[in-house]
């Protein structure tokens, strides 16, 4: 299937399950395409600035992960295999910068497009790939105060 012709919510919600390996995409009532952040899938939300040199921390250790960029406000979403929530001292640490861990049975929102213009306001900095695993939330935490520090 090529990105021009997925043309309905329902064939981005097929991609991203089929082609991309994200279980769990569905279509919600109002039409937009979410993850369910459940089982071993979780998220991690930053500020913008932030979330630019995470990726590139990331980048340089082999494990970036596919990563949503949104406008409004400009915040990045890490995507990442849940392996546990940080102790309380680093999550109080990363709250401080404005960084916070997806809760269990949320939602991420994801774009039906490749470019910058999608009806969601959202977009892929780096898009996710079928045949790449998802990077551990503990390594994403990590680079998050890596990068604060």
């Amino acid at each position: 299937m090529r990105s021009e012709e997925l043309a309905t919510p329902q064939d981005w919600a097929d991609a991203y399950r089929s082609i991309f390996g994200l279980p769990r995409v569905h279509v919600t009532a109002p039409g937009f395409v979410v993850l369910p952040l459940v089982d071993q899938i979780g998220a991690v939300n930053t500020p913008e600035p932030l979330g630019a040199m995470m990726l590139d921390e990331l980048s340089m250790r082999g494990i970036p992960g596919p990563v949503l960029v949104r406008d409004r406000p400009p915040r990045r979403t890490f995507l990442a295999v849940f392996d546990g929530y940080p102790d309380l001292e680093c999550t109080v640490q990363l709250e401080r910068h404005g960084v916070d861990i997806g809760p269990h049975r949320s939602n991420v929102i994801l774009p039906t497009g490749f470019g910058r213009r999608t009806h969601e306001g959202r977009w892929w900095a780096r898009a996710p790939r079928r045949d790449e695993s998802l990077p551990l939330l503990s390594e994403v935490v990590r680079a998050a105060v890596t990068t604060i520090l």
